[in-house]
């Protein structure tokens, strides 16, 4: 699928430098890092574009190497970047992963970063409303009382243009701090055309995870589609009703990026006009391939991939 014209989906957040150490243990007896790129919306556009998708990251960065260094990944990736913005008064944010015996730790240093001081008018919102979907998440209002503005601000005006909202609420608690989540993001739910939430997320913000609890909430919020991920799978619901899908079964090397990549594969099968199932499909495969390759944005799969998966799991079935 080649990516031509207008842009499809655009995404607005924190891209961030990933310090990804070469040895399990703690970090002060790691000889290396590897860098890399990341950030939630970072990984979604990254996977659209790998899928075939036009779409475009916007947010703002620091004007420093780090940031240009962002740049011209996306760029290379086919990303439109032309809503980003290079702030010369604060850095670009960076983190660093730890592996230890209980599994992944992150240690952000991004308190301060160029992200964190946009707000309203720091970013051209025409840009970020002139594609077919917004996607948006839960990091970016955490971040400061200025994103959490700008948010807001976004999702309302897609609304009223007939710009379709996507929103993963992508809880990070380091950020949320004594913050109530579901205070910070809760009338996002309402206005999102696609929402997405982990098992522990949909508990959290609809007071249940199970299929019928996520269908009464849907009805209550008025959400057009719910989609609610784990490892073992997937279940959507819509005005049709409950539609499920199993995952796939993979070796995981690095699960960081797994859920970015899933919600970039259930929006290549919406923008494709697929049926809810199919999309899920793609969704888990898309998933599963990203748990399997380390990184973060350079673990999003290619269409190839994520389509090899699902035809060699029908081949099985046969």
């Amino acid at each position: 699928m080649e990516a031509t014209g207008a842009l499809e989906v655009v995404t607005l957040g924190e891209a961030l430098i990933v310090m990804d150490p070469v040895e399990r243990g703690p970090l002060r007896h790691v000889p290396g890092f590897r860098k890399r790129v990341g950030g939630a919306e970072l990984n979604v556009a990254v996977a659209l574009a790998r899928l075939g998708h036009r779409v475009g990251w916007a947010g703002s960065l620091g004007d420093d190497e780090f940031g240009r260094e962002v740049l011209g990944f996306l760029r290379a990736e086919g990303v439109d970047v032309s809503g980003a913005v290079l702030d010369p008064g604060a850095p670009t944010g960076l983190y660093f992963k730890e592996w230890r015996a209980g599994g992944l730790r992150a240690h952000y240093y991004r308190s301060g970063s160029a992200a964190s001081r946009m707000g309203p008018g720091s970013v051209d919102e025409e840009q970020l409303l002139s594609g077919r979907v917004l996607h948006l998440t839960g990091i970016t209002p955490a971040l400061s009382g200025g994103c959490r503005e700008l948010v807001g601000r976004l999702a309302g005006e897609a609304g009223r243009r007939g710009v379709l909202l996507s929103f993963d609420a992508n809880i990070r608690w380091r950020l949320f701090g004594e913050r109530d989540p579901r205070e910070v993001i809760g009338h996002l739910l309402r206005r999102a055309g696609l929402l997405f939430l982990s098992d522990e997320e949909a508990e959290l913000l609809l007071g249940g995870n199970e299929p019928p609890a996520v269908e009464r909430a849907r009805e209550r919020l008025g959400a057009g589609v719910v989609v609610v991920h784990s490892a073992g799978g997937s279940f959507a619901v819509d005005g049709g009703g409950i539609t499920r899908r199993e995952g796939y079964a993979v070796e995981a090397v690095d699960t960081v990026g797994a859920g970015d990549a899933f919600v970039a594969g259930f929006l290549s099968g919406f923008l494709r006009g697929w049926e809810v199932g199919a999309c899920l499909e793609l969704a888990n495969a898309c998933g599963a391939c990203a748990v399997a390759v380390p990184g973060d944005a350079a673990s999003m799969p290619s269409e190839e991939e994520a389509l090899a998966l699902i035809r060699g799991r029908r081949e099985r079935e046969r």
